[in-house]
């Protein structure tokens, strides 16, 4: 598996200039993505090992309706994304109608049928909840996590988010180094990591509400990506709690930061948890979990101040 095949380009972000290089989960190889357990998804949700939990999507929702009445149109896109996002991954739905037909488009790879629309559905939300936080941005820095939970940190300027590397355990097992860690990208700070870190669970979450649009025999990244980026946090953490004092005092100082970290984190392993059983939806997730788990990384995120 190579990157570029792991991985989507984010054009937007670089005209955006105002968000890291985004790359969703999309493409891979592997297994069957309808024989599993998580049928019941509309039933009562399982918490998380934090305690946090949140209705869970209605993973059977019928899309034939909106299957029969596709067109390959601008209007029909968007018409089927807004289908999807309502009966699959409400929460996505405002990510959907942030957009314009230029942007929303741009996610769609391939369009021509329905089947294709809903494979892309995930890409569209990551990227829609970059372009939302864009567009509702302005003296505080918006994440969306939820219909009724937006959390609001600081906007702040910190060191470059490419020092992760110098920490970094095994640079060649990432597949997500390369677009977030170097040149520009890797140019960021905290914020616009956190957006990833916040961007990523949505990724996770709404490909296990559409993951009956997996092609047989395929494998996504859906649990790599947001491990790899509760992993970046941690090490984020640490570089600026023994290397950078000033701009940790900056971040575990300001309550939505702390709020958001904490937040994220628990949703993180709440649709971890979720999708724990289901092999299509992760790569290298045991890989990349064990550095996220390893008790010198995960002491960051419990030695934040309460």
């Amino acid at each position: 598996m190579t990157r570029a095949s792991t991985l989507y380009s984010f054009a937007f972000c670089v005209a955006a200039a105002a968000l890291g290089c985004g790359a969703p989960t999309g493409s891979g190889a592997g297994t069957n993505p309808i024989d599993d357990a998580g049928a019941d998804a509309a039933a009562t949700p399982d918490a998380a090992p934090t305690g946090y939990t949140e209705p869970l999507c209605n993973d059977t929702a019928s899309l034939a309706d909106l299957s029969a009445a596709y067109m390959n149109t601008a209007p029909g896109l968007r018409a089927a994304a807004r289908g999807i996002a309502e009966r699959r991954y409400p929460i996505g739905l405002a990510f959907v109608d942030v957009q314009s037909d230029a942007q929303l488009g741009a996610w769609f790879r391939q369009r021509n049928t329905f089947a294709q629309v809903l494979n892309s559905f995930e890409v569209a939300v990551h990227e829609g909840g970059h372009i939302w936080d864009i567009t509702m941005a302005g003296g505080m820095w918006p994440y969306r996590l939820r219909e009724d939970l937006v959390i609001r940190t600081r906007r702040l300027t910190n060191f470059n988010r490419s020092e992760i590397l110098t920490l970094h355990t095994d640079p060649a097992m990432d597949s997500y180094d390369e677009v977030y860690l170097a040149g520009q990208s890797g140019a960021q700070g905290f914020n616009t990591l956190l957006d990833e870190y916040v961007q990523y669970t949505h990724s996770l979450a709404s490909r296990y509400c559409t993951r009956d649009g997996l092609q047989a025999g395929t494998r996504i990244s859906a649990r790599d990506g947001i491990l790899t980026m509760m992993y970046y946090v941690e090490l984020y953490l640490k570089i600026a709690r023994t290397q950078h004092p000033d701009d940790y005092a900056e971040i575990v100082g300001d309550p939505g930061h702390l709020e958001l970290i904490r937040t994220v984190w628990a949703r993180a392993e709440f649709w971890l948890a979720r999708t724990a059983s289901l092999p299509q939806l992760g790569l290298r997730d045991a890989t990349i979990r064990t550095w996220v788990y390893d008790p010198e990384n995960l002491m960051e995120i419990e030695m934040l101040p309460r």
